[in-house]
């Protein structure tokens, strides 16, 4: 049985005639039910899906934020796209595999489940993240909803999400 938030949002992403927006994905409620989906059923075509989704989406992101030579001191708050020079540095976390991951969250509510200690939460577009990964040495995954559902995506994942044309239309 399905619970209501897959219901509302368990419509076919796959479909080319669905009309996607930065709207659509705005909260990241369709990210999220794409993952669950995934979960249930590991095949190569909901992969893909979620890695188009996440392609076009904002993620919220742990990480410490300056604004010129100011550090945010506010814990566990959310940052939204700022207009000055803002330094977001990526909280990184280490796995007891002891591979280092980049976090990333699909919703806000799933971030707060398992915000790291002194972190920030930045909203971004995860195309941001994955250009932020390329400067971060050691460090070549992203988990994505750490502490819930744990969706690793190694290089290769990363690679094929960047190679995904974007489905987004103008609103």
């Amino acid at each position: 049985m399905k619970s209501n938030f897959s219901k509302k949002y368990d419509y076919d992403f796959d479909d080319k005639s669905v009309k996607i927006t930065a709207e659509t994905l705005k909260n990241g409620d369709v990210l999220c039910a794409l993952i669950i989906r995934f979960l249930k059923n590991r095949s190569k075509e909901n992969m893909i899906t979620v890695l188009s989704c996440l392609r076009d989406s904002n993620v919220f992101m742990p990480a410490q934020v300056a604004v010129g030579n100011v550090k945010s001191e506010a814990p566990n708050s959310v940052i939204y796209p700022a207009v000055s020079n803002v330094v977001v540095k990526p909280q990184l976390m280490k796995a007891k595999d002891g591979n280092t991951y980049l976090p990333v969250f699909s919703r806000e509510i799933n971030a707060k489940a398992g915000l790291l200690k002194n972190s920030n939460l930045v909203n971004l577009p995860y195309m941001e993240c994955v250009k932020m990964l390329g400067d971060i040495e050691d460090c070549a995954k992203i988990v994505v909803d750490p502490f819930l559902y744990n969706l690793v995506l190694d290089e290769d994942l990363i690679k094929i999400s960047k190679e995904i044309p974007s489905r987004l239309e103008k609103e």
